[in-house]
């Protein structure tokens, strides 16, 4: 399965061409064509937003995935971070050119792909920051990730793990910082009660929203991470309710 073996030694050492990224796109591409033949315009327009949408959640669910199982304090999980980075570079132009190519026939997609691989962008920029391969803050890019999930402790839970990849000693550092900012996020970015508004929403589809899918994954984490005690605990009195309303059979 791609997402088994995106972010592993294979993919950041042997698959020099971004493999793993083409075969998702030849993936899409054939459910495309099924969709084509079976839905008329209006509903394959929606059907590829929120594929665009739940491609990139799932990119970046497989990365914190990947901080979750990795237990080392000391050491990152890749063998060279520069080398890792450059192939998140090419499998997010491959997924974007695949989505950007569907742009002539469907306009209003190229908003979403903005608003969508923003998120990426954003990570891979973490990331760099935290391996110092770049000279950006990461204040600045703390609060564009801080814009997409409107928690701070998702924000703090999220940034922790991206510097747990690959600078795990430093990770407590980030934490700190998320911490310190909190006054500034909540001012960017106002906390959305945690999804209460679109609850009842029927355009908003579960598991396509990246603070949703964040929640859950943190709830059920098993992963020590350099925190005060409590910080998981307000993740869960913001999301538990909601995600419990989120099930098939509430």
């Amino acid at each position: 399965a791609i997402g088994a073996d995106l972010f592993g030694q294979e993919w950041e050492e042997t698959l020099t061409h971004n493999e793993l990224a083409l075969t998702l796109v030849r993936t899409l591409e054939d459910f495309m064509t099924d969709i084509e033949q079976f839905l008329d315009d209006f509903m394959v327009k929606k059907s590829v937003d929120a594929i665009a949408s739940a491609s990139v959640i799932f990119y970046v669910r497989c990365l914190l995935l990947k901080a979750e199982n990795h237990s080392s304090v000391k050491v990152g999980c890749f063998n060279d971070n520069a080398k890792a980075l450059e192939r998140m570079s090419g499998d997010i132009k491959i997924m974007r050119d695949y989505f950007e190519e569907l742009v002539p026939n469907m306009p209003a997609l190229g908003r979403i792909i903005e608003q969508e691989f923003e998120i990426l962008e954003t990570i891979h920029e973490c990331m760099s920051i935290a391996a110092e391969l770049t000279d950006s803050e990461a204040s600045d890019f703390i609060i564009v990730l801080h814009k997409k999930l409107r928690d701070v402790s998702l924000t703090q839970h999220v940034a922790g793990d991206i510097w747990h990849l690959v600078a795990p000693t430093k990770e407590r550092q980030i934490w700190e910082l998320v911490k310190s900012m909190e006054a500034e996020l909540l001012q960017v970015a106002p906390p959305d009660e945690g999804g209460d508004r679109h609850r009842y929403d029927r355009s908003v589809v579960p598991g396509l929203r990246l603070d949703e899918v964040a929640a859950k994954l943190y709830i059920d984490s098993k992963r020590k991470r350099p925190i005060k005690a409590g910080a998981l605990e307000i993740i869960v009195s913001n999301w538990k309710m909601n995600l419990t309303n989120d099930e098939p059979n509430a």
